[in-house]
């Protein structure tokens, strides 16, 4: 499927996965505390967390402060609350330090490398500016790293701070934390844990802390999941290396940034509001491979980003929407005051949900971001979603949908249908039994009238009627309005019928009997109705051509949206046995092949 929320974290390749398993399998690793173990060497390697509590301890000993960009994530913001009261005094600065910088001593300055919010790189020139000035710097190079090099031996801050799983996305929760070794007398440690000490006494509480790293390394650490991390470098290589991955994404982020920038309504008004530092794309040197915009109406509204990342899911695409834990560009980039954030949340506002309109403005804002693995595959999918559900004007879908190769989707399951009776409707569960013919008593009974098959195109009386089977026991008929219903054991001794050929195939049936003629001729107003069954020994039941019917969502919706008619109408009138979501519009036309939740289906 389409991913474009490599900013978020970056997707493991097939290839990467293959060999970590392989590794995982021919490992013994034992708990690196445990005497005699075999183990590796962890070096500076922690979770992210552990990187921002252990950092904030540099800050000891006489007059310090403590800095930070406003657009910062709210690793770096959380800093502020784990100093405060503790230090002298904490500054939150524009982004190119315009002004006069301090003179400090004892101070640190969390600087960003790249904002997570649009892409902007900042100069990294100014950690020396802020060095010669007394600060310590900690460079936030999460962002910078997953598709970006960084040369510490042209930039040496005094703490580097980022994230394995934004580089190569497996495995999670491992980040490092790099100390300049000139830096690491300054941090000081007031506490410990399993693993950080070489001594302790549990009655005075003395304790004496391991070296260097090791002091920091809290708690039993994930050694596999640091034994993997070779697998992940061995993969960036694969696709070139650092440099050739930043030089792909940001041509991806280019052409996107034209396609976003390029779309208009009929009446001449901009789709797309873009947040970047730049109305023109940056080079590589300035930007990363992220893009953060907001869609607009004809009338210059805008639509709700929850609105957006509604349709991406029925289109299969992976984006990010909302702030993405940047505060300080939000309300940069969106016009939002800190008197705004306290009245969207006095009136229910909080993070993660789906609120994203409040008087009209955005609340937050819609990021893509390219990873090694992405393609113009995915732009196109982005567009065609855009395109399709947010510019208004006549779209060929069909069209557009063949560019598309259905390989590259991944589509989840939102509904399962059996329908007891062919060509009448039913209600959907959660799972149902498999057999030979498709679903379990799918399409086992059949309505015929004067000895001839009953279908809802000749026959749309059809539509009054649902059935369901109850505790696998008993087949319910009921009425639409469900004034009347009809129940038959499924253990009743039925009548053998003569054989019927319904689309083209000859079936063994047997006859449900005269009480349940009597009762469909009257809910029909039909004359000489009688219910079918497919016989127990037979191969075949009464479904067109294949065992599943399978409907893709996106489809739907584009009729919908033709016809005014609502989705779930749609689907009850196809009567499919899977309802599939994550696939663009029409691109099933097409397929030979469909694998849904990694099962393979041939498509007839």
């Amino acid at each position: 499927m389409p991913y474009l929320d490599h900013a978020g974290c970056t997707l493991p390749s097939k290839t990467q996965l293959e060999e970590v398993f392989k590794l995982q399998s021919q490992l013994i690793l034992a708990n690196p505390h445990s005497h005699h173990a075999t183990a590796i060497k962890t070096q500076q390697i922690k979770t992210k967390d552990g990187v921002v509590s252990e950092i904030s301890t540099v800050l000891r000993g006489g007059t310090s402060y403590f800095g930070y960009f406003h657009d910062s994530h709210h690793s770096v913001v959380g800093l502020r609350h784990i100093v405060n009261g503790k230090i002298d005094g904490i500054c939150c600065v524009e982004e190119d330090l315009a002004g006069d910088i301090p003179e400090v001593r004892n101070s640190l300055f969390a600087f960003t490398a790249m904002s997570n919010f649009c892409g902007k790189k900042y100069d990294l020139g100014n950690i020396t500016k802020l060095q010669e000035k007394g600060w310590s710097v900690l460079l936030d190079a999460a962002g910078l790293v997953s598709t970006s090099p960084l040369d510490l031996s042209s930039y040496r801050p005094n703490f580097v701070a980022f994230s394995f799983y934004k580089m190569f996305g497996y495995p999670t929760g491992l980040g490092a934390l790099l100390v300049k070794k000139d830096s690491a007398h300054t941090i000081l440690k007031t506490s410990f844990a399993g693993g950080t000490v070489q001594s302790v006494d549990d009655t005075s509480l003395f304790y004496l802390l391991r070296d260097s790293e090791q002091a920091f390394e809290e708690g039993t650490l994930n050694y596999y999941g640091i034994a993997q991390l070779q697998k992940g470098f061995e993969d960036l290589d694969r696709y070139g290396g650092i440099k050739s991955i930043q030089k792909i994404t940001h041509t991806l982020r280019t052409k996107t940034f034209e396609m976003l920038q390029s779309k208009k309504h009929p009446n001449g008004r901009k789709v797309v509001e873009i947040y970047s530092q730049s109305k023109n794309p940056e080079g590589p040197d300035k930007q990363g491979a992220v893009v953060a915009f907001n869609l607009k109406r004809p009338d210059g509204g805008y639509y709700g980003y929850t609105e957006v990342e509604k349709m991406c899911a029925i289109f299969g695409i992976e984006l990010r929407t909302g702030c993405f834990c940047n505060i300080g560009a939000c309300k940069k980039y969106l016009g939002i005051t800190s008197e705004m954030i306290t009245e969207n949340m006095s009136k229910g506002k909080r993070c993660g949900d789906e609120i994203d309109l409040i008087n009209g403005r955005p609340t937050g804002a819609i990021r893509v971001s390219f990873g090694r693995m992405s393609t113009d595959q995915d732009i196109k999918a982005l567009e065609q979603m855009i395109d399709t559900c947010f510019v208004s004007g006549e779209l060929d879908v069909v069209e557009t949908s063949r560019a598309l190769k259905i390989e590259l989707y991944s589509p989840t399951i939102v509904n399962l249908f059996s329908f007891p009776i062919k060509s009448v409707g039913s209600i959907g569960r959660d799972r149902y039994d498999l057999t030979a013919r498709g679903f379990k008593h799918d399409r086992d009974f059949l309505i015929v009238k004067d000895d001839v098959t009953l279908n809802l195109k000749m026959h749309p009386e059809l539509c009054r009627l649902t059935a369901i089977i109850v505790d696998d026991e008993k087949l319910q008929i009921q009425t639409f309005d469900q004034n009347d219903n009809f129940v038959i054991p499924m253990n009743l001794d039925l009548t053998e019928n003569d054989a019927k050929v319904v689309c083209k195939k000859t079936i063994a049936t047997l006859d449900c009997g005269d009480k349940v003629g009597k009762w469909l001729e009257d809910a029909l107003d039909m004359p000489n109705c009688r219910l079918l069954r497919v016989a127990e020994e037979s191969k075949k039941n009464f479904v067109n051509d294949s065992p599943f019917l399978v409907i893709n969502e996106a489809s739907v919706y584009m009729l919908s949206r033709h016809i005014n008619m609502e989705v779930q109408d749609i689907l009850t009138r196809f009567r499919s046995n899977i309802v599939v979501r994550g696939l663009p519009p029409f691109i099933e036309d097409a397929a030979k092949r469909l694998s849904i939740m990694n099962l393979e289906f041939e498509v007839v």
